[in-house]
């Protein structure tokens, strides 16, 4: 029986052995008020949390929580770009402080709490930085992480953020050539750091799993032979493994080494994405493929986490294996091409921006009598029932990156 920061006992369990062991760090994604309910979480081995527009939508939504908070806000006159702002950082500076042991216990390895700039950044190098800056700023914690998307333009930007020292979450990675891009990018901004300890600032780049099975598997069934079936969730899985030893080469050798020596610490791949999406596959279908040392995995939503502390997984499969499941796309003509953008972030940022106006008309100053909790509401009454069902319908134009396995490239 082990005893926490102020000496109760608590009772250890399979996250615990999960990092203990197997030195994955499992992460939670979901937030809301009041944030002491991530206690128990955290007593039951979680090491950091994930935010998005997305979450903050569901969590201002479903509660009152935030009410008390958004009517002083709105008869203040605040815009509501500020409100949004105002909201979100009291949230992420109230998690953050949750979290400062596990982040001082182990010298700032774990312990983070990830928030994003807006999305209607995604393509502004310059507004990224600065809403980078402006955010660190203001939540005046150590352990938060700036969260940045992987687009041509924001992965600019985080060279410079990191260079001044500010720990950054690199998001929406769904391929390797867009991953080894975001390492280079960390690498290049310790490099240009004037900083002499580096210890203090460091990086994670989240590779979303799922989403990959979801669209091609959707190609294969097109296909519809035998051999391209057979391929029906495997690609995820296949290309993240194949993503570990790219991390092991790229945080080794001269390069890295005089880096480690001015103190800096490994890019931590992280794990996004992994509930199920195909109802035919185990809850754990992503979860328990994917342990493995210095790495973090997202637990998605309560359920999951309720489930996942229930089993152990450890599933060790050789990197021969995944590296044939690649080669076999090429061979039957399905060639890896993940297509994605940020429509589904914009998105999720537009609909927490219309509750948050509805919300200020019906708080503002004249009708505050007439008040009635704003967010009980449902906005969307027919399927998908929720605002992420909606956004998951909707991610599929557009492009990130572009990825194309051929046999000739493995």
């Amino acid at each position: 029986m082990e005893r926490n920061s102020n000496g109760v006992k608590i009772k250890s369990t399979i996250l615990h052995h999960l990092y203990e062991k197997q030195r994955q760090s499992p992460y939670y994604d979901n937030l809301r008020r009041p944030v002491s309910d991530l206690l128990p979480f955290i007593a039951n081995g979680i090491r950091g949390v994930t935010t998005n527009p997305a979450i903050f939508e569901s969590a201002i939504s479903s509660s009152n929580a935030y009410d008390e908070q958004l009517r002083e806000l709105a008869e203040a006159g605040k815009d509501i770009e500020s409100v949004y702002w105002e909201l979100v950082l009291k949230d992420i500076q109230d998690t953050c402080k949750l979290l400062e042991p596990i982040y001082n216990e182990k010298d700032g390895v774990d312990g983070y709490v990830s928030v994003a700039v807006s999305p209607k950044l995604a393509n502004d190098t310059k507004g990224t930085t600065e809403a980078a800056k402006w955010i660190h700023k203001m939540v005046g914690r150590p352990n938060v992480y700036i969260k940045i998307p992987a687009t041509d333009e924001s992965i600019l930007s985080m060279k410079e953020v990191i260079s001044l020292g500010i720990s950054v979450n690199a998001t929406l990675i769904f391929c390797l050539p867009r991953y080894e891009e975001v390492i280079d990018a960390y690498l290049d901004g310790l490099e240009a750091s004037s900083m002499t300890d580096l210890s203090k600032v460091t990086s994670a780049a989240t590779f979303y799993i799922s989403r990959v099975d979801t669209t091609l598997d959707k190609k294969l069934e097109q296909i519809g032979t035998t051999e391209a079936l057979n391929l029906r969730g495997k690609a995820a899985v296949a290309q993240a493994v194949l993503a570990y030893p790219l991390y092991q080469k790229k945080f080794s050798g001269p390069r890295w080494e005089h880096l480690e020596k001015r103190g800096a610490k490994k890019q931590r791949l992280m794990w996004a994405s992994t509930n199920v999406k195909n109802q035919a596959y185990p809850d754990t279908f992503y979860v328990d493929s994917l342990i493995g040392p210095d790495t973090t995995n997202l637990l998605m939503h309560s359920w999951t986490m309720v489930f996942f502390l229930e089993l152990l997984m450890q599933k060790y499969q050789r990197l021969n294996t995944f590296t044939m499941q690649l080669r076999s796309w090429g061979l039957i003509g399905v060639p890896l091409d993940l297509n994605w953008n940020m429509r589904c972030w914009i998105l999720s940022q537009k609909a927490l921006t219309m509750c948050l106006n509805a919300c200020k008309r019906r708080l503002s100053p004249g009708i505050s009598s007439a008040y009635k909790p704003c967010f009980q509401v449902n906005r969307y009454k027919s399927k998908p029932k929720n605002i992420w069902h909606f956004l998951l319908y909707e991610y599929d134009t557009g492009c990130i990156c572009s990825m194309r396995l051929m046999p000739s490239n493995l």
